[in-house]
């Protein structure tokens, strides 16, 4: 049986991508703090979306591993290499333009080629590709992932395990071993920077994969939508709540915002949203369902590309704000079509297939 695509999924993943490209924009071009400060706190929601959504879509075909016992360890090298066509590409097509037009030509490239640019603390730039920190968080996530599975897998197969077993209590080991290593860190900034340290991050992608696998076990009951609309929005008031806080201070050094809660406060949130539009928005307009599909399809080089394509916008000091605005949002759009067709596709159609 085909799987039907859910158009939902899409619009959440248009939706994150807004939620970083409109608050950069108002970053780039406003003057108001009061505006810049509440952007920074929109665009944190749309990364932890893009990281939920990620977590909700990928953590599933762990099943491709543990499926097969003949077949685990190159399922796992097949997860890998699939993943490593679907983003390697496009990043680093964008690496050469951001490198040539910033004319970055810093040692510290090496660090972006091999996606540890903030795989520690302090990360090595947070001006030049700002935004591939959160491709960080992902690739890290694509090794080690895959590696828990076999790992589990290797040690347990023999116990006539759940296959689904090894990819919950892979995700489960991430969030904990995240939590009690951030838990116990020296460090009490929890500023831009250690925010992004790829390693610490890795439990928004697991929360989004677990948050698969606990709601569609629970499908059966037939208030779980309901009941996922009212946790949304007791974490959305949650949220509310720390963010003024935040606004207020202007930091995460004050002793609420700058505990963990705050993540999963946000996880929980994105994994509530995701579920909700991937079943309650439907749609059989084909035009329309196309429109969405190949919007979304442009996300991912949309987040890659957009800072360059404000910084080129604003180089050619043009006084009219709207038409900065527009030439922006023109050119990002069409070099985001440009790359998921000529950078993307190409790649996508060569990807290996799960062996079974």
């Amino acid at each position: 049986m085909i799987k039907q695509k859910s158009y939902g999924l899409d619009i959440i993943r248009i939706v994150a991508a807004m939620l970083v490209f409109i608050p950069h924009l108002i970053i780039n071009f406003s003057i108001n703090i009061e505006y810049i400060n509440i952007a920074y706190v929109f665009s944190s929601i749309g990364v932890e979306l893009f990281f939920c959504l990620s977590g909700y879509l990928i953590c599933k075909q762990g099943f491709y591993i543990t499926n097969s016992s003949k077949y685990f360890v190159k399922n796992a090298t097949i997860f890998v290499k699939r993943r490593i066509l679907r983003t390697w590409p496009a990043y680093f097509f964008v690496l050469l333009a951001y490198i040539f037009f910033y004319r970055y030509f810093e040692s510290e490239v090496i660090f972006y080629l091999f996606f540890v640019q903030n795989l520690f603390y302090p990360m090595v730039s947070n001006t030049f590709f700002s935004v591939s920190w959160s491709i960080c968080v992902e690739e890290l996530f694509y090794l080690v992932f895959p590696l828990l599975i076999c790992f589990l897998f290797f040690f347990f197969r023999k116990k006539n395990i759940k296959s689904e077993l090894f990819v919950i209590s892979s995700c489960l080991i991430i969030i904990l071993s995240v939590f009690f290593i951030r838990n116990n860190l020296l460090e009490v900034d929890w500023g831009s920077e250690i925010r992004r340290v790829a390693f610490f991050r890795l439990d928004a992608i697991a929360f989004g994969g677990l948050g698969y696998f606990f709601l569609h076990k629970n499908m059966k009951y037939k208030n779980l939508k309901l009941f996922i609309i009212l946790i949304s929005l007791v974490f959305l008031i949650t949220l509310n709540h720390n963010f003024k806080i935040y606004l207020a201070n202007n930091n995460f050094q004050n002793s609420i915002t700058a505990n963990n809660l705050i993540f999963y406060y946000m996880y929980i949130f994105c994994i509530c949203m995701i579920f909700l539009f991937d079943k309650i928005i439907k749609t059989r307009n084909k035009v329309i369902n196309n429109i969405i599909s190949e919007i979304a399809n442009w996300s991912y080089p949309l987040y890659l590309i957009h800072i360059l394509i404000i910084d080129l916008v604003k180089s050619l000091y043009i006084e009219n704000l709207y038409f900065n605005i527009l030439l922006i949002l023109f050119i990002s759009f069409l070099c985001a079509y440009i790359i998921r067709k000529y950078i993307e596709l190409p790649f996508l159609k060569v990807r290996p297939k799960y062996l079974n």
